[in-house]
Order: structure tokens, then C-alpha cells, then sequence
């Protein structure tokens, strides 16, 4: 949908809306984000499955709406037509994706908001999205599919120890007792810098957005984005914030998978968009996190 395409749909839906300004979202894979007025978010669905994402999202947000975080989190409104849900409408969240901070610090009034925020989200009912086709898919399947991904894309462009270690990663985390029976909470499933704003203004992250990927799952999964961008301490840090249980079980499954396997994501993805990586450092911060392990 262009811009163009997209005022002729908001003078059908919202004729009141007076349009002065129309900022478009270049980075939506999934949708088409348009910013009027930068007042109002619309976010429209490139396809059924996506749309089905998002009518669970609607639901999930109202859930932890009621649980009151300190973060600021969409407040979606559902607009149908012809049956079929067309597009969410939402106020302007104020805030910077974290990503695009650079050299960007988290002090411990953002750890305490992110404790907050994951304190709530893991606390919701499972039986309260019974509603939804919010299910679990970190299976076994999922992560062997992972595994398998990273020695089509990735080990083809690195040494051969590098590739030893890896597999030992990966069998480490296979044999590993720690991952079975652990209780399954509703997360946020991409709890990345991407999905985090920051306020410049006042230092600390203000926001969370994006809810297409919640899952039911091993909650430690939503700490691993956090440990990969900001390491060990910061996460030590909020968990001293999290209400939820286990604490020392997440943060010693983080610590020895969950928080490394973001770098077979971003080689993955690179390689499939055929991305320039500079191959010789592109393991770095991996092996050093699993030097730490």
C-alpha cells in the first residue's frame, strides 16, 4: 500500500481525520505502518496470516493493558471491513527504537522498567488467550530447524574450529536437563532492541512494541535479547526487578543458550539477503559470551 492508496482508505474510515502529515514506515516486513500527523499509528496487514497474528495481538494487549506496566505498550483499536479486520489504529508511542541509539547504556531505572514490564507479561493467564492461536513453538523441531540453518548459511563462511565450537554449543544446550519441565509463561518472544523505545529526554527506555511473535514458552526467552545487546550484569540487574519465579534457573538458561543464539538470526538473515559481513568478526561477542558460559 502506498501513501497515496493509503489516504483514500483513512478518508473512507475516518473522515473526521484531517491529514496534515503522513510519515511511512519503511522497515514493516509484515505490514504497512503509516504516521499521521505524528498523532496516530496505522498499522495494515499484508496478508491473512499476519492479520490473525494481529487480531491475537489485540487480544494479548488488552490482557496486559489490565495489568497496568509502567512501560508504555500499543493500545490497539481494531477497524473491520467487509468482515475482515483491515487494519489497528493507535496513539503515537514518543520514544526512539533502541537500535538506532548508538553506544545506547541501560541504567537501573530502565532495568526496573524491563523488570516491571516482564514481571507482568509473564504473569498473565495462560487460560485468558484460550481465545487466541497464541501457542508454543520453541520446540525441539525448531531449534534442530535452527541448527541446521546455521550450517547451510553460516558455517560454510567460517573456520573449522569456529564450527567446532558451535556444534558443542549446540549440543550442550541438547544434552542440557536445565531446558525440560521449565513453566511456560506468555512472552513477548522478540524482546530486542528493535521492539524497545528509549526516551532521550529522560535517559531510560519508555516503550515496548511489536507483540506479533508472543508465544507461550520458556520465559528466560524474553531476557535473551536484553543479555546479547547488554550482557551478563545488565541482566543480572533485572532480574533483581523480575517478580517472577526461578530466577536463578532463567538466568542460567540465558546465559548458556538462550542469550547466544541471536547471532545465527542476524548471519542467517544476512546471508539469505546476501548483507556484506565482515566474517572475520563476526563471531566475536558469540565467542566471548560462551568463553563465559
Amino acid at each position: 500500500m502506498n501513501q497515496a492508496q493509503f489516504e483514500k482508505v483513512i478518508e473512507v474510515l475516518f473522515p473526521d481525520i484531517i491529514i496534515q502529515e503522513v510519515t511511512a514506515y519503511e522497515k514493516g516486513w509484515d505490514n504497512d505502518i503509516f504516521i499521521v500527523n505524528k498523532e496516530i499509528v496505522f498499522r495494515f496487514p499484508r496478508s491473512e496470516e499476519v492479520a490473525s497474528k494481529v487480531k491475537d495481538e489485540i487480544i494479548l494487549l488488552k490482557h496486559l493493558a489490565h495489568k497496568e506496566p509502567k512501560l508504555d505498550i500499543p493500545r490497539y483499536k481494531g477497524i473491520e471491513m467487509d468482515g475482515n479486520l483491515k487494519c489497528v489504529k493507535y496513539n503515537f508511542m514518543k520514544g526512539k527504537s533502541l537500535s538506532e541509539i548508538k553506544n545506547s547504556r541501560l541504567d537501573l531505572h530502565s532495568a526496573e522498567l524491563l523488570g516491571d514490564f516482564l514481571s507482568r507479561l509473564h504473569s498473565i493467564e495462560l487460560s485468558a488467550l484460550k481465545e487466541t492461536n497464541i501457542t508454543s513453538f520453541h520446540t525441539d523441531t525448531y531449534w534442530e530447524n535452527l541448527y541446521e540453518s546455521a550450517k547451510t548459511y553460516v558455517f560454510p563462511n567460517i573456520t573449522h574450529s569456529e564450527r567446532a565450537e558451535i556444534q558443542q554449543f549446540y549440543e550442550d544446550f541438547s544434552n542440557n536437563p536445565i531446558y525440560s519441565n521449565v513453566n511456560k509463561a506468555v512472552i513477548h518472544g522478540d524482546l530486542t532492541a528493535a521492539n524497545i523505545l528509549y526516551n532521550k529526554e529522560e535517559e531510560c527506555v519508555s516503550g515496548i512494541i511489536d507483540f506479533t511473535d508472543a508465544q507461550i514458552a520458556d520465559p528466560a526467552f524474553d531476557f535473551a535479547g536484553l543479555y546479547w545487546a547488554y550482557g551478563p550484569e545488565f541482566t543480572k540487574k533485572l532480574l533483581t526487578y523480575y517478580d517472577g519465579k526461578d530466577k536463578t534457573g532463567i538466568f542460567e538458561r540465558v546465559q548458556s543458550f538462550y542469550g547466544l543464539q541471536p547471532i545465527f538470526h542476524e548471519l542467517i538473515y544476512a546471508v539469505k539477503e546476501n548483507h556484506d559481513v565482515d566474517w572475520g568478526s563476526a563471531l566475536e561477542r558469540f565467542q566471548y559470551l560462551n568463553s563465559h558460559r
